[in-house]
């Protein structure tokens, strides 16, 4: 396993965690699979839920002007490269 796909898995069981098991991410989820629709079907509630899970894994704080504007949130992958960038201590997004 790469560090990024274990960073991308540990962003998955906080996602899991919000939104419960009878919507749990399927296992061919990857780096591309968009948080909203047509991916992981987040509604802001959720989303939100994520971020803040998120940050309390990650040790890390969200600018909410700077970080969950634009693409950062699209896919599971650019919030890995959001949170790698952050934390830089974390394995490679």
């Amino acid at each position: 396993m790469t560090d990024r796909e274990a960073l991308l898995d540990r962003i998955l069981v906080i996602v899991a965690q919000v939104v419960g098991p009878k919507r749990a991410p399927s296992p061919d989820v990857g780096a591309h699979t968009p948080l909203g629709v047509e991916g992981l079907w987040l509604d802001s509630l959720e989303l939100l839920q994520v971020v803040v899970g998120c940050e309390a894994e990650f040790g890390i704080i969200f600018e909410p002007a700077k970080d969950l504007l634009g693409d950062g949130l699209r896919t599971l992958g650019t919030l890995a490269d959001l949170i790698h960038g952050k934390n830089p201590g974390l394995p490679a997004a």
